[in-house]
């Protein structure tokens, strides 16, 4: 039985490693700065009594702060290893891992990857293939790098995660709108700070799909692709998705030594990763790598064709083990839940989404009271189902038959007024 120490996560999702590592026999140490956006989620209180012990009130996010917290902790009971599925946080956790000698990504790699006009710049000196990009530390700047890579263009922040002020601009107004709100934004929660810098990329036409990858000691191992339902401009959401993606096996071969590439430029050597790819005119071209394991449900629905357990690999590589991922065995579909309008939600009726054929499991995770509009980022969505089928289109249509049983009741805005974004962890 080992020891092991999850700092922060998403909820409820995030407590599934809890569960697994725990019904594996081990003990889970769960370290937050507060408890809060956990237990604003629905069946929040059921999830955080997961784990083992509860350690709250440390600033997560800063290096030196966690790394004393951890050694304390390691002083009281020692431990065997780290999970990190919290995308700000990944570089306090590499530092304390290093500092405790345990398994993990590299620091430098770790912080490496959570700039990504960092990224940028090495995948360039490799040539690996990705749109043309421009950094921005003004709007002006903004507005003077859009002109030059030519509309429409991809507004980000360079450090950003969950889709939190990412959108696509067709005009100079757009892009100074965008911009702004990425200037502005110097606080994500949970103790995570922005840098105040924005990225611009020549938006690329066509399909976006992800790839899924386990690295060990460098050596690179696909679990396979995960194909994207996007929420439509200026706001790109992640909606949903298959898995594995219906790609033709040239562009599967294609999609994987491209990430592969761009792992080895950003100097990847142990993790899981989660890369970006957009399936261009020129072929594909890397969006972005997160150095974490594919966020919310996903790997849930994962597992329901993998015939193996997603985050059994989390843990083993945690402990120093060398996983290897399976072949999948059929389809497995995610759909996200949202809001149809502005407003106060009222409850989400679920109960004939369930009864549907092909629907594996339907998770609620916003509470009604909560405030809610349509999807501008990914903390706006209020649930997720997920189907198998035989193939991608039976899964496919199995997930929309359900979402289309899912009655979102919402109380709409006085008239007037603006929709907030809501608070709370990226799901």
């Amino acid at each position: 039985m080992a020891h092991l120490v999850l700092v922060e996560t998403t909820p409820t999702a995030g407590f599934k490693i809890v569960q697994e590592a725990v019904a594996l026999g081990h003990e889970v140490t769960f370290v937050a700065e507060s408890l809060d956006p956990y237990l604003a989620a629905e069946g929040g209180e059921e999830a955080v009594r997961t784990p083992t012990r509860i350690r709250t009130g440390i600033t997560t996010a800063d290096p030196g702060s966690l790394r004393e917290e951890l050694e304390r902790l390691h002083r009281e009971h020692p431990v065997h290893g780290l999970l990190a599925l919290s995308e700000g946080h990944l570089p306090a956790i590499a530092e304390a891992a290093h500092a405790l000698g345990l398994p993990f990504e590299s620091p430098e790699t770790t912080k490496r990857l959570r700039n990504k006009h960092e990224v940028r710049l090495l995948l360039d000196d490799a040539g690996v293939p990705q749109p043309a990009f421009r950094q921005a530390l003004t709007a002006e700047e903004a507005v003077a790098a859009a002109e030059e890579l030519g509309y429409p263009v991809v507004v980000k922040p360079a450090d950003g995660f969950g889709s939190v002020r990412v959108g696509v601009a067709e005009t100079a107004g757009e892009v100074a709108e965008l911009a702004e709100a990425v200037l502005a934004t110097r606080v994500y929660g949970r103790g995570i700070t922005g840098i105040g810098v924005v990225l611009l990329e020549r938006y690329v036409p066509g399909p976006v799909v992800s790839c899924e990858m386990l690295t060990v000691d460098g050596a690179h191992h696909p679990y396979g692709c995960v194909d994207k339902m996007l929420s439509p401009p200026p706001y790109p959401v992640e909606l949903g998705g298959c898995f594995p993606a219906e790609l033709p096996d040239d562009v599967r071969d294609a999609v994987v030594d491209v990430c592969a590439r761009a792992l080895d430029a950003a100097g990847v050597r142990r993790g899981h990763t989660h890369t970006e790819v957009v399936l261009g005119p020129e072929g594909p071209a890397i969006i972005e790598i997160n150095g974490r394991l594919i966020g919310g449900y996903v790997p849930t629905m994962m597992n329901h064709v993998l015939g193996r357990n997603v985050y059994h690999d989390v843990i083993d590589l945690a402990l120093g083990g060398s996983p290897r991922p399976s072949a999948a065995h059929g389809v497995g579909c995610i759909r996200a839940l949202t809001a149809p309008a502005a407003g106060v939600l009222a409850g989400i009726g679920a109960d004939a989404a369930r009864r549907g054929p092909g629907v594996a499991e339907v998770m609620l995770h916003a509470r009604p009271g909560r405030r809610v509009r349509p999807a501008r980022d990914n903390f706006d969505r209020l649930g997720f189902l997920i189907t198998t089928g035989a193939t991608a289109p039976q899964a496919r249509a199995a997930a929309e038959a359900a979402h289309d049983r899912v009655e979102v009741r919402v109380t709409p805005e006085p008239e007037g007024r603006e929709p907030e974004a809501p608070e709370g962890v990226v799901a």
